[in-house]
């Protein structure tokens, strides 16, 4: 009786220790999971944070002081195109045709493709700004023809990383990302995604030079 008592005790001991190491395996996969999504996120603040450091540049340096014309023009008074529409009511107030050439419906002054009625210009899965043969839609680098690389395995590239060599994203880095590999930091960079994409440049040339 004793031993069968002590043998249902073991196997009852046995049963809650298994129950316990699963639930450590599994609480401890969650935090992987966890950490892993919050490095992604980390990232993809990071370049959100690089695209607008640009935009802001780029902004500051196209401001001028007075409007064309001086400080008191009035713009629904002025008809640059003389089409008989006020420039603020014009949507292209330089072109008194409002030339449309492929036809989509779009003037060619507000169109982003104006050689192509399907916009292919635009879309991410017919695009391909660094030319390595990978459409930008599916390329972690879009604008890196170089292999990219993911050195501290956060399943995050380099290019993209605010700290490749920290899988948590923890680090101090506050100008992290080369999104063009040319080794200029984004944000010092005049030409952050290269100056041959479809990306404009807010002065100058890129300082570093690109790997090409």
């Amino acid at each position: 009786m004793k031993t069968s008592m002590r043998t249902t005790i073991m196997i009852g001991v046995f049963l809650a220790l298994v129950a316990i190491w699963a639930t450590d395996t599994q609480a401890k996969a969650k935090t992987r999971g966890v950490r892993a999504e919050l490095a992604v996120l980390k990232a993809r603040i990071a370049q959100l944070e690089s695209a607008v450091e640009f935009q802001m540049r780029r902004q500051a340096a196209s401001i001028r002081p007075f409007p064309v014309g001086g400080i008191c023009t009035d713009p629904c008074a002025v008809d640059s195109d003389g089409d008989g529409t006020g420039d603020c009511e014009d949507s292209c107030p330089c072109d008194a045709g409002h030339v449309d050439g492929d036809g989509d419906g779009v003037p060619d002054c507000l169109d982003p493709c104006p050689g192509d009625a399907t916009d292919a210009c635009i879309d991410p899965c017919r695009m391909d700004s660094d030319g390595d043969g990978q459409a930008d839609c599916e390329d972690p680098c879009r604008w890196d023809p170089a292999n990219a690389a993911d050195r501290d395995g956060d399943g995050v590239a380099d290019c993209a990383d605010p700290c490749p060599d920290d899988a948590r994203n923890d680090c101090f880095a506050p100008c992290p990302l080369d999104s063009d590999g040319d080794g200029t930091n984004d944000c010092h960079d005049p030409c952050p995604w290269g100056d041959g994409t479809m990306q404009p440049c807010s002065m100058g040339s890129p300082t570093g030079a690109p790997r090409r």
